[in-house]
C-alpha cells in the first residue's frame, strides 16, 4: 500500500513537469514569448546543456545551493528556496524556486530575461562551455 501511495504521488508531481523537444522549445520561446531569432539558438543550446529541456530539473551544488528548472536558476541569487540549507541570499527574480519546476515556463522566462539583462549568456556555464559561436544548428530545422 505504501508503495502504491508513493507511486501515485510521484506521478502526480511528474504530471506538472514537462520535458520539451528541442524544436518545440524553440517554437515556444519564439511564438509565445517573442524571443529574438538572432539569439534563439543560444537560448535553445543553453537550456539543452543546463537542464536537457526538463522543467523539473534540479542540481545540488557543492556550496549547498541548488539550481532549478529549465534555466537552472541558483537559489543563492535568483529565487527563494526553502528546501536547501542556508536559505537564500538574494532572490533577485522575486520567486519561489519550487515554482520554476512546473510546466508553466512564464516565470522561468521572466527570470531568464532578468539574468540575461544583467549578465548576458555568461551567467550560465552551460552556455559558456557549449554554446559560444554559431548556435544556428540548434534551430535550423525548427521552422521558427
Amino acid at each position: 500500500m505504501f508503495l502504491a501511495v508513493v507511486l501515485v504521488l510521484g506521478l502526480a508531481c511528474a504530471a506538472h513537469a514537462k520535458i520539451y523537444e528541442r524544436c518545440e522549445f524553440a517554437q515556444t520561446l519564439r511564438s509565445t514569448y517573442n524571443f529574438d531569432e538572432g539569439t534563439l539558438g543560444d537560448w535553445v543550446c543553453l537550456v539543452e546543456h543546463e537542464s536537457s529541456y526538463n522543467t523539473a530539473a534540479t542540481n545540488d551544488n557543492t556550496n549547498g545551493s541548488r539550481d532549478y528548472g529549465l534555466f537552472m536558476f541558483n537559489s543563492d541569487f535568483w529565487c527563494y528556496a526553502t528546501d536547501v540549507d542556508g536559505g537564500t541570499e538574494h532572490n533577485d527574480c522575486n520567486i519561489d524556486c519550487s515554482s520554476l519546476l512546473d510546466d508553466d515556463i512564464t516565470d522561468d522566462v521572466a527570470c531568464a530575461q532578468i539574468v540575461y539583462a544583467r549578465h548576458g549568456f555568461h551567467a550560465w556555464y552551460g552556455w559558456q562551455n557549449n554554446c559560444r559561436g554559431d548556435t544556428s544548428s540548434y534551430i535550423s530545422d525548427c521552422n521558427v
